[in-house]
């Protein structure tokens, strides 16, 4: 098995433990009788191994914040990327890593059940390459030393820690309570932390040491906020630790000087209850608009995030939001954690989980030379494989980009059958990637499943949804394209390069007789207003608004054929009278940006007779009541021809107005309900200016 670390050694080591499939458990066994008997193991399994209970890759979040002597995952359950990165964090300082696969040479050929989430239903397990294994065992053989199972820095010593007080776990973190401390005692009433750090640096209980420290100077009421509970496990943890009198229970901790409360990010600015402090932590798995509306909203933020993990990337935190915080004028504070307090610096466990999973990837900085155009290219997962260099850049242009990218994505690049990735290089540099999934057409029978409700199988996720949930049985014939994720190099954003790889994609797909081009996401009006500027059009929005985003899901599409054509403009007619069932039925749901902008990217031609043109004059110019007018108010907000559409003059209003609008016109809501959105007082008042917006409305619209 090669070298031992010693039993005081803060450093983890990794065994690569091969066999085949039905000598893994004896191959365990006997090599766990070479090892001492450790306090406490994680089996990554489906099943019992070596006597020992096990825990499914998928659970293996829940053990997150716990700490482990032994990790044994079994990669013949399924290598789990994103599993695998959580269990690395689990173990402590002297503990081991043990990884059970097939030998080197037949592990890529190996059928990990993984491949079932990797595929849609036109593929195969056969027809896989198995590009991630392959990519895997490579760089596992380079990494292990010369004639050993085993790998781990040859160093000598470990590096001495820094004294520290007995509740903290290095100075760094001790340094870091006392700062936090501090600001928000002595700091202005307007005040920003912001601490970063690596897996397993402490940062989480930082947090929970801080708010213990502030609770002894004064009464704190404070709202914790991450994308799942278990992401502050230890701050929690930590309060129980120096309260242990304060209750912990359920999503909150009550103590006679503090109040602790746990909200998702969606919920937190749903309910905006009254707090001293607001914590929002592993911030970079949050859009940075949800962060941006915390800050808005609350005067005291202590913003945390892991750089490198398996939950996202802290790098595009630390490109967008901080950017943000700067150029807002806002007062904030930057600290980072160094040091490991789970485990010794340097430590080869954490060296080798980067590099098999590419962590710290980042995208290379941009070529600014004036000779250097634009080049569109197809990139093969068998170019990613054979270019580590370009793999690492394009895994960090979509690490950078997009704060949910995790290890499991780095699989899917190079596994999944139906995605392929279309980059926009400037010299030797990628400036813009998208990941483009194949999708259609569902042959005859399983359409006909689809749309009865009776069968749901794996990809096709356009077809099936415009299928299965808007009824559109003709769609099961369409194939195209879905833009599962586009991201542009954050130095080089804002300068149209998103859109010029649209452009580029949707010429490919008219060159391939595709019928369409799609996308499917979390909406925001900003985002939204993207995709309509390469005239992608809003077909559907789900029914359950994103817990951590608080964008709604929204199914936008564009035609690239005739048939496609024809079934899009059904498909927005039945999306507009949907959409607006649904506002009068829950009003309180949608901010009045997004509704305008889902209404302003349809394209369906829709005027108004001369009959409803004659009606809205008396509304407008004399005395017509607005509740007799409403029917033809509501027609002509949506109003579109080729010289007028009516949403695009209404969105460029002052926000006083396009509130008005919405509230009364569109949610249907009463003039004391209006004037809580609109701040425009009175029933008389907001008459007045809506037979004057009206009037302006009418002057855009064409009377022929």
């Amino acid at each position: 098995m090669g070298s031992e670390i010693s039993s005081d050694s803060q450093f983890r080591a990794c065994y690569w433990l091969q066999a085949t499939e039905e000598t893994a458990d004896a191959s365990l066994q006997h090599f766990l009788s070479q090892h001492p008997v450790v306090a406490h193991t994680l089996l990554i399994s489906e099943h019992s191994l070596a006597g020992l209970s096990a825990v499914s890759a998928r659970e293996a979040v829940q053990w997150l914040g716990s700490e482990t002597d032994r990790v044994i995952f079994d990669a013949f359950c399924g290598f789990n990327p994103n599993a695998f990165a959580q269990v690395c964090g689990t173990l402590r300082g002297g503990g081991e890593l043990i990884l059970l696969t097939p030998p080197p040479d037949q592990w890529p050929g190996y059928a990990d059940p993984e491949y079932a989430a990797l595929c849609g239903s036109r593929y195969r397990q056969t027809t896989l390459a198995g590009y991630f294994l392959q990519r895997l065992t490579r760089e596992l053989r380079q990494a292990m030393q010369p004639g050993t199972g085993a790998w781990f820095l040859p160093l000598t010593e470990v590096p001495a820690r820094l004294p520290s007080s007995a509740a903290y776990l290095s100075q760094e973190q001790e340094t870091l309570v006392a700062s936090l401390s501090t600001q928000f005692l002595t700091g202005p009433a307007q005040q920003t932390a912001v601490i970063t750090a690596d897996r397993g640096r402490g940062k989480s209980a930082s947090l929970g040491l801080a708010l213990a420290s502030l609770c002894q100077q004064q009464v704190l009421n404070v709202c914790v906020c991450a994308p799942q509970r278990s992401a502050v496990d230890a701050l929690f943890a930590a309060l129980q630790r120096q309260l242990p009198e304060g209750v912990l229970q359920g999503s909150g901790f009550s103590h006679a000087a503090l109040q602790v409360r746990f909200y998702p990010p969606a919920v937190l600015l749903q309910k905006r209850p009254e707090a001293d402090l607001i914590i929002v932590d592993e911030a970079a798995a949050i859009s940075v608009s949800l962060l941006k509306a915390i800050c808005q909203h609350w005067s005291r933020h202590w913003f945390a995030t892991t750089l490198h993990g398996y939950e996202g990337n802290g790098r595009g935190f630390e490109l967008r939001f901080l950017q943000y915080l700067t150029d807002s004028g806002r007062a904030w504070q930057g600290y980072q954690l160094h040091t490991p307090v789970r485990w010794a610096e340097q430590d080869p466990l954490e060296a080798l989980s980067y590099r098999l999973l590419l962590l710290d990837a980042e995208p290379v900085e941009p070529d600014d030379s004036e000779t250097a155009g634009l080049v569109y290219r197809s990139v093969s997962a068998t170019d990613l494989l054979a270019d580590e260099a370009l793999l690492r850049q394009l895994f960090g242009l979509l690490i950078a980009a997009h704060y949910r990218t995790t290890p499991n994505d780095l699989r899917q690049l190079l596994d999944s059958p139906d995605l392929s990735l279309r980059v926009l290089q400037r010299g030797c540099c990628p400036v813009a990637v998208a990941l483009l999934v194949e999708e259609g057409p569902l042959d005859a029978e399983l359409a006909q499943g689809v749309w009865a409700g009776q069968r749901r199988p794996g990809g096709d996720l356009i077809p099936q949804t415009l299928v299965a949930r808007e009824g559109w049985l003709d769609a099961a014939e369409l194939q195209g394209w879905r833009v599962m994720r586009i991201a542009v190099h954050p130095a080089l954003q804002s300068q149209g390069l998103g859109s010029a790889l649209l452009s580029q994609v949707r010429t490919e797909a008219q060159q391939k007789s595709l019928d369409f081009c799609a996308a499917a996401f979390a909406a925001t009006p900003t985002l939204l207003h993207f995709w309509q500027q390469s005239t992608y059009v809003p077909l559907r929005m789900g029914e359950r608004c994103d817990s951590v985003t608080a964008g709604w899901p929204v199914l936008v599409f564009q035609a690239l054929s005739d048939r496609a054509d024809i079934i899009s403009q059904q498909a927005q007619q039945r999306f507009e009278s949907r959409f607006l069932l649904r506002l009068a039925a829950t009003p309180q749901a949608y901010d009045h940006r997004l509704i305008l902008a889902c209404l302003t990217g349809l394209r369906v031609p829709q005027s108004c007779s001369k009959d409803t043109l004659l009606r809205l004059q008396g509304f407008a110019y004399q005395q017509r009541g607005f509740e007799d007018s409403l029917p033809e108010i509501r027609q002509l907000l949506g109003c579109r021809t080729e010289s007028a559409n009516i949403i695009q003059t209404i969105a460029a209003l002052p926000d006083v107005d396009q509130e008005l609008l919405v509230a009364r016109v569109l949610r249907l809501e009463s003039p004391q309900q209006a004037a809580c959105r609109c701040s425009l007082q009175g029933k008389r008042l907001q008459l007045q200016r809506l037979r004057q917006l009206v009037a302006q409305l009418l002057e855009c619209c064409d009377a022929g």
